[in-house]
């Protein structure tokens, strides 16, 4: 256990690197927030295997350091094992076709769309 003298003066620096984590990563949390939100309020019309399905997609998408960071993926869903990528341009998957490779191997996942939003 840590005195509380050290673990006093340890805490700033604690919720200072949180903060910047959060920072870094806003776009992310907001599309959790989000994901969040939506799942509580479709918990009764949503199945269960698209909403893992959605999870692990999810989880990826916060793994891969590219998607994660990517200003024109804005949000995705999952229904039946289709992911759709919401983002902002039309031409999204040609760059990214190794990010999408990853989305597909997902278990529970048959096929990656795109479509602007």
């Amino acid at each position: 256990m840590i005195p509380r003298r050290i673990a006093h003066r340890i805490r700033p620096i604690w919720v200072a690197a949180v903060a910047s984590a959060a920072w870094a990563n806003r776009d992310d949390l907001r599309r959790w927030v989000k994901f969040i939100r939506l799942t509580i309020d479709q918990r009764k019309t949503r199945t269960i295997p698209d909403l893992v399905a959605e999870v692990r997609v999810r989880a990826a998408v916060s793994a891969n350091p590219l998607l994660r960071r990517d200003p024109t993926l804005k949000d995705l869903t999952v229904k039946s094992g289709v992911v759709t990528l919401l983002t902002t341009d039309a031409e999204w998957p040609e760059p990214h076709n190794n990010q999408i490779r990853r989305l597909k191997s997902v278990k529970g996942i048959s096929e990656v769309i795109s479509r602007p939003e």
